[in-house]
């Protein structure tokens, strides 16, 4: 643990702990026999086929292939999951500590064959790099954290899970985004709950380490910043009952941006149905190390609720203005420009709160000014034991990037009875005209994961 978070866990418990220094000894045992152990085992195996033929290549391109990069058809498989302890309440005061590992089993391809058309991490033109990196064993201590907690008020210092709608643990894969810092979430009346979070470092999902960097450092970003910063704080507000939700959040991404977020929603029941209605601004700015940030974006999701529990079927709409902004600071290739907005713990794994990002693309990983278009639906057919999420969304941003079409269907089955923890879910994703990567590839996710 790095100073800066050593000296936050030490304030947090001298100042809150009082107490617990002075309890017996029999108190400290009762604290951590009265520990429970929960955790996961997962099982995924990621294929990528790039099926079509380089639509993003100019006349006369030394670049040959199904895509612009020369991308091969890659796979990965991973065996692994997460361990955590966590001791008991002992006058509100906790611990808690979580292993996340990720092993492969012998089944991916390590034939390396430097790609001189992009980036190192593709010198494993087989490896699918979304599950462990290019690493055939990734093994970190992902939380480990001290806690107060009451019926209103939870303050966490140190390594832990940070879940907002720009900060979260993006975990679709082996290990989720993990963050090391301070957070602090007060619920003063039911449906109404304030956060504060304050990042100090940062570790993604592929590595095993907290370091002081963000998804902007790694090679195959479309934003590129190598250099270390300072983290992020945010504050936000959220309210939600049987028919409203509301919620505002201010975030300050150290040394790049300052960025607010708004989202608001209605729904009334009608007979057997409820139809609702969402709505989202984004707002960021900012002067720093990827240059100059000037992005508004705007969206709307309009649906209906479908009666006994069946699910919702809807269609959503986001537009990001072009604010004719060509920034490129000295050295930062692809900086922010055309009223891009800059996520720098979601922005290439598609895990925004924007209404028409799905599975592998959006407005954000486009990098670019344009709307979108999405239909979709959120079904539980069977006793919510069976979730089938189909969409269909379209991306309008050319002349900056080509536009795009996606079709994902996620398909998940939670078993019952003796089996009771154990999800089946296989995750579909086509996309035609994605910039770089062809005029179609197809991704599927086929993940097994039990629950203790």
């Amino acid at each position: 643990m790095n100073q800066k978070m050593s000296c936050s866990v030490l304030l947090l418990g001298f100042t809150m702990s009082t107490p617990l220094v002075a309890c017996a000894d029999d108190s400290f045992a009762q604290w951590f026999a009265g520990g429970r152990v929960t955790g996961d085992i997962r099982l995924y195996d990621f294929g990528r086929d790039y099926a079509g033929t380089a639509s993003d290549s100019p006349a006369g391109s030394p670049y040959t292939g199904k895509n612009r990069f020369d991308f091969k058809d890659m796979n990965a498989v991973s065996l692994g999951g997460k361990l955590k302890w966590e001791t008991a309440d002992l006058y509100g005061f906790s611990a808690g500590a979580a292993m996340y590992f990720a092993y492969d089993i012998g089944m991916n391809n390590y034939t390396y064959n430097p790609n001189k058309l992009y980036a190192a991490n593709y010198n494993y033109p087989y490896l699918n790099p979304l599950l462990m990196g290019n690493n055939r064993t990734v093994t970190t201590l992902g939380e480990a954290y001290l806690q107060y907690r009451n019926p209103w008020l939870l303050a966490r210092a140190g390594n832990q899970v940070i879940d907002n709608p720009w900060v979260n643990p993006s975990d679709g894969f082996m290990i989720p985004n993990l963050y090391q810092g301070v957070s602090v979430i007060a619920t003063p009346i039911s449906g109404l709950q304030f956060q504060g979070d304050r990042v100090l470092s940062y570790k993604n999902r592929t590595v095993a380490g907290f370091q002081d960097y963000n998804l902007s450092a790694l090679p195959y970003d479309k934003i590129i910043y190598n250099g270390e910063n300072s983290g992020t704080a945010d504050a936000g507000v959220a309210y939600k009952d049987e028919r409203y939700l509301a919620q505002a959040w201010l975030y300050h991404f150290y040394g790049f941006a300052d960025m607010t977020y708004l989202e608001g929603g209605y729904k009334q029941p009608v007979a057997d149905f409820t139809p609702f209605a969402d709505v989202q601004y984004v707002h960021e700015t900012g002067n720093g190390d990827i240059g100059t940030v000037d992005a508004a974006v705007y969206g709307a999701k309009l649906g209906v609720s479908l009666p006994r529990h069946w699910g919702n079927v809807y269609v959503a709409y986001n537009r990001s203005a072009n604010n004719n902004v060509t920034a490129i600071s000295a050295g930062v290739p692809g900086a922010a420009s055309n009223g891009n907005l800059f996520s720098p713990y979601t922005q290439i794994y598609n895990t925004d709160p924007l209404y028409t990002t799905v599975m592998n693309y959006g407005l954000v990983s486009a990098r670019a000014a344009g709307y979108a278009w999405l239909i979709g639906a959120t079904l539980h057919p069977w006793d919510q034991a069976l979730d089938i999420t189909p969409t269909v969304s379209d991306y309008y941003t050319a002349p900056y990037v080509a536009n795009a079409r996606a079709y994902m269907l996620d398909i998940a089955y939670h078993l019952g009875g003796a089996f009771k923890g154990l999800t089946i879910r296989n995750r579909l994703g086509i996309e035609h005209d994605i910039p770089l990567l062809g005029s179609a590839y197809v991704d599927n996710r086929l993940m097994l994961q039990y629950a203790f």
